[in-house]
C-alpha cells in the first residue's frame, strides 16, 4: 500500500466516508486497470457512499417503525391473490407515474398475503 493510498484512507475515516472507504480497493484496481478515469473514479467512489448512507438510512428508519414484520413487493405471493394485476402492481412500483407528474388512485378491498 502506497503512502498515498495510506493518506486516503486516513481522510476517508476522518470525514467518516465509509461508503467510500469500503469501496477503496476495488475502485482503485478498476482505475489502475483503465476501467475508470479521474473523474469516474471520483463519481464512483462518491456514488458508493450516497449508496451506503442511504441504505443506512433505511435501515434506521424501518427499526424505528417498529414494525411486526416486514413485507417487500418482491415477496408478496401474487399466485396467493390472482385477481391482483401483477405487472400493473409491478409497473407502479416503478414510480415513472411519479416522475411524470400523474396521479394514482388505488381502491377496492385490502389483500392480505396468503388470505
Amino acid at each position: 500500500m502506497s503512502v498515498m493510498t495510506t493518506a486516503l484512507r486516513e481522510s476517508l475515516k476522518t470525514l467518516r466516508l465509509s461508503g467510500m472507504l469500503e469501496t477503496l480497493d476495488a475502485r482503485l484496481t478498476q482505475a489502475q486497470g483503465g476501467e475508470l478515469g479521474h473523474l469516474d473514479f471520483l463519481q464512483v467512489l462518491c456514488q458508493d457512499e450516497i449508496t451506503r448512507r442511504e441504505t443506512v438510512a433505511l435501515e434506521r428508519r424501518l427499526r424505528r417503525a417498529r414494525f411486526e414484520q416486514q413485507a417487500t413487493l418482491e415477496g408478496f405471493d401474487f399466485q396467493a391473490s390472482p385477481k391482483l394485476p401483477a405487472a400493473q402492481i409491478r409497473d407502479l412500483a416503478a414510480l415513472r407515474w411519479l416522475h411524470s407528474g400523474e396521479s394514482v388512485i388505488l381502491f377496492g378491498p385490502p389483500v392480505i398475503n396468503g388470505a
